[in-house]
């Protein structure tokens, strides 16, 4: 079977990566969020994701070297010509890595996550090298849409609103990166992400304060044919924690995607974030699944 190996651009090739992202089980993680983790501006700059394709033109494989998270999201068509795809994905990734160890200056190690249960993934990056443990990453919680819970009213003089488009994408970055003690998120970031396909703005919540300013934020992202929906990112700005717009943000959000038709939701928090854990838990969230990460160094640090 003859493979051929294609960057990944964006805009151009998204609606052939989600069509082949639906065709996966939902142990693969990041079958519903992925648009957002692929308008990052590490993804748009060409290197680091990649497709193959079949001698029969059909796409068997993807795989993109998520820098802002440190980990490898892959997805392998099942099919007589998996175990071909997995050689060439994990040989384009362990170039891509050394590349990265060269341009740096120094070696770091290189992450792959799967869920707990996904025992065949494991099996998968384990034969391929992954073999640093590095334990639980993220815990993964769900929530049934069936009885929820009254969205509570928000505080004197704050709003809950739809992202004003593109006009607002630098006032989001702001908050964003308030909220989570990063400067990864860019305007140009956020922009992109109300481009991809399944991008729904009636599911792209802000809450402005009564200074006009945005003091949080929910993104929902839904997959009709799977019936569940999934929220990233949420986040508060530190000025206003003890506010409650947080829970109303997830209250709303859920509301809206079980008037969508969704059944459940997921959401998927850093193991270390309790804080935010809790705030999940609060509003009926269980957690389900947690999410493990093996690693492999391709250059040993001297």
């Amino acid at each position: 079977m003859t493979l051929t190996r294609h960057p990944f651009r964006s805009e151009a090739d998204m609606p052939r990566i989600l069509d082949l992202i639906l065709r996966m089980p939902l142990s693969c993680r990041h079958v519903i969020d992925l648009p957002w983790r692929l308008s990052s501006p590490a993804i748009n700059e060409g290197r680091d994701a990649a497709f193959w394709e079949d001698s029969e033109r059909q796409l068997v494989g993807f795989a993109a070297w998520q820098y802002y998270w440190a980990a490898l999201d892959f997805f392998i068509l099942p099919g007589p010509e998996a175990q071909d795809v997995a050689a060439q994905l994990f040989a384009w990734a362990d170039g891509r890595f050394r590349e990265r160890d060269a341009e740096r200056g120094w070696p770091l190690p290189y992450w792959v996550e799967f869920r707990d249960d996904d025992l065949e993934r494991q099996q998968l990056v384990e034969a391929h090298g992954f073999l640093h443990e590095e334990g639980d990453r993220y815990v993964l919680l769900q929530h049934s849409l069936a009885n929820l819970p009254p969205v509570p009213t928000l505080p004197a003089g704050f709003t809950l609103r739809l992202l004003a488009g593109e006009q607002e994408v630098a006032a989001y970055s702001e908050v964003h990166r308030a909220a989570f003690e990063s400067t990864s998120m860019t305007p140009e970031w956020r922009a992109r992400t109300i481009h991809t396909p399944p991008y729904r703005p009636e599911l792209d919540l802000v809450v402005t304060a009564p200074d006009g300013s945005l003091a949080g934020f929910c993104v929902g992202w839904f997959v009709p044919e799977r019936r569940i929906a999934q929220i990233e990112p949420l986040g508060v700005h530190p000025r206003f924690h003890q506010s409650g717009i947080g829970r109303i943000l997830l209250l709303e959000i859920l509301r809206r995607f079980k008037e969508h038709g969704a059944t459940s939701a997921i959401v998927e928090t850093n193991v270390e974030r309790t804080p935010a854990r809790r705030a999940y838990e609060s509003v009926g969230f269980q957690q389900v699944h947690t999410i493990r990460g093996k690693g492999k160094w391709l250059n040993q640090p001297v």
